[in-house]
């Protein structure tokens, strides 16, 4: 994305606050007058004090000039308050669409995806745009007024000076702008460098406990040097190149301030001009070189705020799932699921699943077994949607899963996981997390069913004991029954337990055992294992390698068979 199309993009965020963008235009173009206006008055009080004029007249115009930098000050205050509010509301806007857009986006997106960068996006990004908007803003207001009013009063006063001073405003354009064009590149290099080191620090931060248990510290801190010395150089080389611009703009002003000095004075002295606008004339010399050098020095934050607008324009950019809030609402009585003719890939070209055909009938246990890697889990991940099927149908009740709205589908299921996440909130928050609207009783009655009670009233504050996301203050078996209970509570047509159980000890495995036993009662169950034992019982079972059902039956039929489920079997129970 060019950076033309980054600013484009800015800017059709600020238009979004034009009440507010006029209010500080208006703001501006009168605090810039005042301030303009007052070198003349700085003019005629010395010319007056020159000629000796009475006091009364030099103090009336004193008093004038107080007034004038009185009101310049109230108006600059106000052009500064609307800039600001632009500023913060446009990244509140940002990271509002921001996140509703992340929100769309599919799964496989998030597994290509960094979390540490993704959330440098969120709060590092969207703060440079905002420090950008910040800073060039009301620099850019101001700075346009200033330079034609200022240019204006210069004619009046002197146009000869004024040529002088018009004359090198273009090489101080031309410098800033050959420094810019050349540090931009190190601003996106920065951008990039600053979301690898967090994406790289928020995954060791969470797997600390492996990094610890293989003593790994060492490396991890030599890898975490590489991405720091990356963000240290490409941030050192930005700000040095960046910073040059205010140098050498000054640089050009300065030695034209210089020659309008000399100018003025050789004009003097052939009386061609009075000691009062040649002191005038040097303010307003000054004015018009100033917003040139502030420009020039905003550049910096103006860069960050295109590097960060472009990595944000990337993934607001890119494709979502389609949406389907007007499809129609899955309504499944029975929890039949059926398999058409499946046919899914995870990379153009490269199948994974060629022609599953599969019938299940309402209520039934289904165990999903294999070597990892076999498909298991894409298998699940396919009839909630998580993906989309590259051919043929599935049908639950007679219904393409395709053709319904996906909220309405994944509220027919509920999910327990090997990998079981709480979030901050109480225990109480925790198990409504799918059904916010249960009341206390519903809960406690849901906890009591799953066998959760008891060791809910033995925390703290029971039901309102604050947990965390990433604390280890409830064991995993502890955990995992907060997660049935969750499920239990939405009381779902259909279930999905991914190795559930693979992560807790024998006692704990007993009373997930127990509460899972009441959660699957009467309800369609896809059951995913690697413990066979623990799936002899299922209606059917069904064998996958490669992506693809190589068997299916129950327990006893597959030993019969002795085929590939035998071979699985046996290599745990030999």
């Amino acid at each position: 994305m060019s950076t033309k199309e980054v600013w484009k993009r800015l800017l059709g965020f600020l238009w979004q606050f034009k009440g507010l963008l006029l209010i500080s235009f208006i703001c501006a173009a009168i605090s810039v007058w005042l301030n303009v206006l007052a070198p003349l008055l700085i003019g005629n009080i010395i010319d007056r004090i020159t000629a000796l004029h009475d006091i009364r007249s030099i103090l009336k115009d004193v008093a004038l000039l107080v007034a004038v930098y009185g009101f310049y000050s109230v108006f600059n205050w106000g052009m500064m308050y609307a800039s600001n509010k632009i500023a913060f509301s446009c990244s509140c806007v940002l990271r509002k669409q921001l996140y509703e857009k992340i929100e769309r986006l599919p799964i496989s997106f998030y597994d290509k995806n960094a979390k540490g960068d993704l959330i440098s996006r969120f709060v590092n990004d969207v703060d440079f745009i905002s420090d950008g908007f910040l800073q060039g803003l009301s620099t850019i207001l101001s700075g346009g007024v200033t330079i034609v009013l200022s240019l204006y009063f210069m004619l009046r006063v002197n146009w000869i000076m004024a040529l002088i001073v018009v004359v090198s405003a273009p090489f101080t354009y031309l410098v800033a702008k050959f420094i810019t064009s050349r540090s931009q590149k190190y601003f996106a290099v920065q951008a990039n460098a600053l979301g690898a080191m967090n994406g790289y620090g928020e995954e060791q931060i969470s797997g600390i406990r492996t990094v610890k248990a293989y003593g790994h510290e060492k490396q991890s801190l030599e890898q975490f040097k590489k991405y720091n010395q990356e963000l240290y150089t490409s941030g050192v080389k930005s700000q040095f190149y960046g910073s040059l611009a205010n140098p050498s703009t000054r640089f050009v002003m300065n030695t034209a301030y210089t020659v309008v000095g000399v100018t003025g004075a050789a004009l003097a002295l052939m009386s061609m001009i009075t000691i009062g606008n040649i002191s005038s004339f040097l303010i307003y010399s000054n004015l018009f070189s100033k917003p040139f050098t502030e420009i020039s020095g905003v550049m910096t934050q103006l860069q960050s705020a295109v590097s960060s607008g472009r990595r944000i324009f990337t993934i607001m950019d890119m494709t979502e799932e389609s949406r389907d809030e007007h499809a129609p609402v899955l309504q499944a009585a029975e929890g039949r699921i059926d398999f058409e003719h499946i046919g899914f890939e995870y990379e153009e070209g490269k199948p994974l699943m060629k022609d599953i055909d599969l019938h299940i009938k309402g209520g039934s246990r289904i165990a999903v077994v294999g070597r990892t890697g076999a498909g298991k889990t894409t298998l699940v991940n396919l009839l909630m949607r998580f993906y989309d099927i590259k051919s043929g149908r599935i049908l639950i009740d007679g219904q393409d899963i395709m053709k319904v709205s996906r909220d309405s589908l994944r509220q027919n299921f509920g999910m327990v996981l090997q990998d079981t996440y709480l979030f901050d909130g109480t225990i109480a928050e925790n198990i409504a997390y799918g059904r916010p609207d249960a009341s206390r009783e519903e809960i406690i009655e849901a906890a009591r069913k799953s066998g959760a009670h008891e060791f809910i009233l033995r925390l703290g504050k029971g039901y309102d004991t604050v947990l965390h996301a990433n604390s280890n203050s409830l064991s995993q078996g502890q955990r995992q029954l907060l997660s049935i209970t969750r499920v239990l509570l939405m009381n779902p047509r259909m279930l999905i337990l991914d190795e559930a159980t693979s992560s807790i000890d024998t006692v704990s495995e007993q009373n997930v055992n127990r509460a899972m036993d009441l959660l699957m009662k009467g309800k369609t169950s896809f059951i995913i294992a690697h413990r066979l034992s623990t799936i002899v019982d299922a209606d059917m079972i069904l064998v996958m390698d490669h992506g693809n059902i190589i068997e299916k039956g129950t327990h006893k039929e597959l030993l019969e068979k002795g085929g590939y489920y035998t071979q699985l079997f046996n290599s745990q129970f030999a």
